[in-house]
């Protein structure tokens, strides 16, 4: 039964794509185009305002839309590898469950750990940190990291339903936190980084290399990172500070747990070979082992080796939620994209911004704030860079900016601005889906921690810049 709040919130939410289906497509738009459009404002609105949970209003609204629109052109989504990536590593996460594999590593990392939850914060922000030189996704780094924290926190008691902010809440958080600052600290942190270098020479003569990048970024992007673990601490400070006796509880569990059992031994073996694959398997020519195939294997492996069945599949619900809402929520945005929606929104804004007598310093940051505005309409890392930064380029080509820092502020907050959205990156849904943190809290410290690294970068990352000689 629906309260009268429910109603209302769902009534507003209804009412704005049909307000804007209505009204007339801007000029350059196609009509079918302002129509998507409609939709896509539709969905966003309810995973904003939320009248019921996100696959539930997202069938609701795909439901309506399809009555005017073509099936395919709405349902796109649920055919795209990311989507059904998202599912399957969320449906693997609970092989570490069901096996106790999950627990096991929990309680060793817990018992080698200092003794506060800063500490084990700090202790995530490491081994994401090692593994992201060489693990080109950052998604997979969370796929790996995530799960096992999260058993943490089970650990002690903190579910998604049952004491969230006793622990789990905080280390969920922050590792959306730690997979971006990681992603900006190197050139190979993220696949979307090479985009944006390749872009960056293409268009501005600018050479970014692995170690002109890492010159770049090692302070103030290092700074940032180091402040992660701390501001998100002190934002969503967890009930449970220090780990003394929870650590000597964990020994007591990981002795209780007896022999490491043949399943686990089995998914341990896959769970390394996946790791190696992420690493590593890109550069195999002759397989596809991209970051969404090493996921498809390895559920694979996992079923055919019986450590999971079908019921557990089907039984993974935080994985069929992120599919249908996601799905629908990429289909329609890849639907603008092939539309042309963001080269008119890029075209629309280059008319806007007439910054060729404005102060150069002043024109880099009206164009990083114009790209941290519009990540609220992209899904995709990739797509927002292939798509928004050749246009912000040849924006500042005809300004006082200087281009390599530019270049370097949108490079290292194509990373940072994920963090304003839950949807802005693969990190983000796996961590989100979890159900630990509200999407009001998810957003809100995300806005925050972009903010502390503009501040970062203004105030040490630039003056650092102009030391060594970047500009």
């Amino acid at each position: 039964m629906l309260n009268r709040k429910t109603i209302i919130k769902l009534a507003v939410v209804l009412a704005i794509p049909v307000i804007l289906w209505n009204i007339p497509a801007p000029s350059g738009l196609e009509v079918d185009t302002w129509h998507l459009v409609a939709v896509y404002i539709g969905l966003l609105a309810g995973l904003v305002i939320r009248p019921m949970s996100e696959p539930v209003i997202t069938l609701i609204i795909i439901g309506f839309g399809i009555m005017f629109m073509e099936p395919a052109t709405l349902l796109i989504g649920y055919s795209d590898s990311m989507a059904w990536f998202l599912a399957t590593v969320t449906i693997v996460c609970t092989a570490f469950v069901k096996t106790g594999l999950g627990r096991r590593m929990a309680y060793i990392l817990l018992g080698r750990s200092g003794n506060s939850t800063l500490g084990l914060g700090y202790l995530m922000m490491l081994t994401d940190l090692i593994f992201s030189p060489a693990t080109g996704s950052n998604t997979s780094r969370t796929t790996i990291i995530y799960p096992i924290f999260r058993n943490i926190a089970e650990g002690v008691d903190s579910y998604p339903d049952k004491n969230p902010r006793k622990l789990g809440g905080y280390l969920t958080m922050l590792s959306y936190v730690v997979s971006q600052s990681t992603s900006a600290l190197f050139l190979t942190g993220m696949a979307t980084n090479a985009i944006t270098a390749s872009l960056a020479l293409e268009m501005l003569d600018i050479q970014l290399t692995w170690g002109t990048w890492f010159m770049a970024s090692v302070v103030p992007a290092g700074l940032v990172l180091l402040a992660g673990p701390f501001v998100v601490y002190k934002l969503y400070k967890p009930e449970l500070t220090e780990l003394t006796d929870v650590k000597i509880q964990a020994k007591e569990n990981l002795k209780k747990m007896g022999k490491v059992t043949s399943a686990e031994k089995k998914l341990f073996v896959i769970f390394i070979f996946a790791v190696l694959a992420w690493m590593f398997g890109p550069k195999i020519t002759f397989l596809a082992l991209g970051t969404q195939n090493v996921g498809f294997v390895f559920l694979a492996l996992v079923l055919i080796t019986g450590i999971l069945n079908w019921d557990d599949v089907i039984g993974a619900k935080a994985a069929w939620n992120i599919f249908v809402w996601y799905g629908a929520f990429y289909g329609v945005a890849t639907g603008l994209a092939n539309a042309g929606f963001y080269t008119w929104l890029a075209d629309l804004l280059k008319k806007i911004l007439d910054l060729s007598s404005v102060n150069g310093l002043v024109v880099t940051y009206v164009l990083v704030l114009a790209s941290l505005a519009v990540r609220y309409f992209f899904v995709s890392n990739s797509a927002f860079v292939a798509s928004f930064f050749p246009v912000i380029f040849a924006i500042a080509m005809g300004t006082q900016a200087d281009l390599m820092v530019l270049t370097l502020l949108l490079a290292f907050f194509a990373s940072y601005g994920s963090w304003l959205t839950h949807y802005g990156n693969g990190a983000g849904l796996i961590a989100f889906a979890s159900n630990y943190v509200s999407q009001k809290e998810f957003w809100k410290i995300g806005t925050i921690m972009v903010g502390v690294a503009l501040i970062i970068f203004t105030v040490v990352g630039l003056p650092y810049w102009k030391l060594i000689g970047l500009w």
